[in-house]
């Protein structure tokens, strides 16, 4: 009997024993190797102090336009290739790279050499995919959540192979399908969980790639690519563009550093670490052929005719529908970026203001570390209000350490709507004036601004300046048949004293003091104004942000003749600079009638932004949301208490919606929307 239960209780080891090898021998996911990767980069890379470091990277570039049509000409980077008769490019460059903190990066194109016309660059929103930073929460930026991150885990699911080498294979692949997230697979080193080669596969900003990564050895080096090898596809509206990229890092200094772009081929040839495949030689054959070809063309007529296109196409052409982004000094000092002039993907639409067509400058100039010139033409015309805004702010610092500029600026970007002026004339007489005429209480605001800003320490902030607006109606006719003042002036010094109890990454408090003064230099209004505000932009993990704003004001003293009650802090942005340009929030279905006509307000606005919340979990539609958002926001000004508004919207890769409900005094106040176009925002 005691042997029979010896020989059950072997039996019953040997079989366990078994089915344990039969589990460790198939895939399985494992905690511990898990834990290794998310946490390789805190213990065996940012344990070492980290030196600056100076290397050189190789780059190539092919293109490949398979589909194409007018659509193009207005894609950014691609009108160069959108027209003629070449459908394939290759570009090639040697960089100096130069690293001095930790993923902050200078980099300086040493020789570079392309087939593009007139040596363009084509889809450089791809250069960002060859540096990912896997072990961070973003890959790039503020996109694309990494799997080898700990705080992103919820949204994978893993599985883990050992294989014989000390490597271990983990596949990952997303819970839903969303445009953040990643599938691909990685080859983990078993004992620190350091990243050797990784496969990334995704789709984002209508970009689908597929990048093939191996990472380097020891320290902060382990966090750089040896090579990448990218594979990338983009459509849009019937056009199809294929593009492959090959680059290597950390190679030798092979020319001198003293070079600057230059464009000479034999050079590329000596930098050029691996050797051309067949189907690149012949795109640089088929350029080579063709650049003969009009180098021996005598034809002064046929001179003028490639002159002529050179201007009307390649130039006004490209201009028009697309941005122009130039460097300009003997050391790259200065920089201009201009928005396209006849681009209809820069079209916004809101409840209140209808269409907007908007356009921005902006020109900067680095005299030193310290000093810099900056210029901004920041404007948009509403095609419901007939009605062209824009705002000039001319800004130089001459201290950068301690964030001291002089701010100069102009614009016209608020109009004024009163009905207190209105109302007294009305009763003043003489009775010939038509008072109920069509924006008889609306004004026109012309303002200019001079402020000097320093920070007394990282907590404290002092502005001082001086402050103009010049108001008149947009119907003058019945002033004047009245025979009254049409032009309001005022003059009012101010002063601003903002708190950061936390420094710059904390909430941001801000007093704010205006007195204009009667009778200096035409001013015909007195008052004096006080406003207290306080904003929060709190950043959570998973790129979900809250923001947050309480704020309020008061007019203290004013004269018989001040009508216009117009705020720092609440008032109506005529010019929106997309969903980002005001943070914490505005009120989007309220008239334009209450910004003015109270002499106090207390507003508070709340804004949740997440990537994934509502719609990105719905299969189908999911896959194309990139940020989903909640807002709640609450006003009191005098007759109008109180006054709440709720709203939700989406970002995608085409647009951004959203949709608000109002409530006036707990009642139900209307319905409305905001769309803004999202193309190429991040080309």
């Amino acid at each position: 009997m005691e042997k029979a239960k010896i020989r059950c209780m072997v039996i019953l080891l040997l079989v366990g024993l078994l089915s344990h090898s039969r589990i460790a021998a198939r895939v399985r996911p494992d905690t511990l190797m898990l834990k290794r990767v998310f946490s390789y980069k805190e213990r065996f890379v940012t344990t070492h102090a980290f030196e600056p470091q100076i290397t050189y990277t190789y780059q190539r570039s092919t293109f490949k336009i398979n589909k194409r049509n007018i659509i193009l000409l207005a894609v950014p980077s691609m009108y160069a290739v959108a027209h003629g008769g070449n459908r394939e490019y290759i570009t090639e460059d040697y960089n100096k790279v130069t690293f001095d903190e930790p993923n902050v990066a200078n980099s300086k194109t040493l020789v570079r050499f392309t087939t593009i016309p007139h040596k363009r660059r084509t889809l450089p929103n791809l250069l960002k995919y060859l540096t990912l930073r896997i072990y961070d929460e973003t890959m790039i930026e503020n996109s694309m959540l990494s799997p080898f991150n700990r705080n992103n885990k919820i949204y994978y699911r893993y599985k883990v192979s050992f294989l014989f080498n000390g490597t271990a294979r983990i596949e990952f692949r997303p819970k839903t399908d969303n445009t953040q997230l990643l599938r691909g697979y990685a080859l983990v080193d078993y004992e620190t969980g350091r990243i050797r080669t990784c496969k990334l596969q995704g789709e984002y900003d209508m970009v689908r790639f597929e990048l093939l990564m191996n990472m380097n050895k020891g320290g902060y080096k382990s966090l750089l690519p040896v090579d990448c090898d990218l594979n990338a596809t983009f459509k849009f509206l019937g056009n199809n563009t294929s593009a492959h990229y090959k680059a290597y890092y950390l190679m030798p200094q092979l020319l001198n550093d003293s070079l600057n772009n230059s464009n000479d081929y034999p050079l590329i040839e000596r930098v050029r670490p691996d050797t051309l495949l067949p189907w690149e030689n012949k795109i640089y054959d088929r350029y080579f052929e063709e650049k003969r070809r009009k180098d021996s063309i005598e034809s002064k007529q046929e001179k003028k005719k490639d002159a002529f296109k050179t201007i009307m196409w390649d130039f006004v052409g490209d201009h028009l529908v697309n941005r122009i982004k130039r460097n300009f000094g003997t050391n790259n000092q200065g920089y201009l970026r201009i928005n396209p002039l006849l681009n209809p993907l820069y079209l916004e639409y809101s409840h209140l203001r209808g269409l907007t067509y908007k356009f921005d400058v902006r020109m900067s100039y680095n005299f030193s570390a310290e000093q810099e010139l900056s210029l901004r033409v920041k404007a948009g015309y509403s095609l419901n209000q007939h009605y062209f805004y824009y705002q000039f702010p001319l800004m130089y610092y001459y201290n950068k350490k301690r964030n001291g500029y002089i701010l100069v600026e102009s614009g016209n970007g608020n109009k004024i709507r009163n009905t207190l002026v209105v109302d007294k004339l009305r009763t003043t007489g003489p009775y010939t004036a038509n008072w109920d005429a069509k924006n008889v209480d609306v004004f026109d605001d012309k303002y200019l601004k001079i402020v000097n800003n320093n920070d007394l320490s990282d907590k404290w902030s002092l502005q001082v300046g001086v402050i103009t607006h010049k108001r008149m109606p947009v119907n003058r006719e019945p002033y004047e048949k009245s025979g009254k003042s049409i032009t309001y002036r005022t003059l009012a010094p101010l002063f601003e004293l903002e708190y950061r109890p936390m420094g710059w990454k904390g909430p941001i408090i801000a007093l704010d003091y205006e007195r204009s003064i009667a009778n200096i230099r035409a001013s015909n209004i007195q008052y004096e104004r006080w406003e207290l505000d306080g904003q929060y932009l709190l950043h959570l993990k998973r790129l979900q942000t809250v923001s947050m704003r309480l704020g309020s004001g008061v007019y203290t003293n004013k004269n018989k003749d001040s009508y216009f009650l117009d705020f720092t802090n609440f008032r109506e942005n005529n010019i929106p600079g997309g969903w980002n340009d005001e943070w914490s929030g505005e009120f989007e279905l309220l008239s334009s009638y209450w910004y003015n006509n109270s002499n106090y307000y207390v507003r508070t606005n709340v804004t949740y932004e997440t990537p994934m919340l509502l719609a990105s979990w719905i299969p189908g539609i999911g896959h194309f949301m990139e940020t989903e958002r909640l807002y709640v926001s609450a006003l009191s000004v005098k007759h109008l208490c109180p006054y709440a508004e709720f709203g939700y919207g989406f970002t995608t890769r085409l647009f951004s919606l959203g949709l608000f409900v109002a409530n006036k005094k707990w009642k139900f106040d209307g319905f409305g929307c905001k769309v803004g176009f999202e193309l190429f925002r991040h080309w």
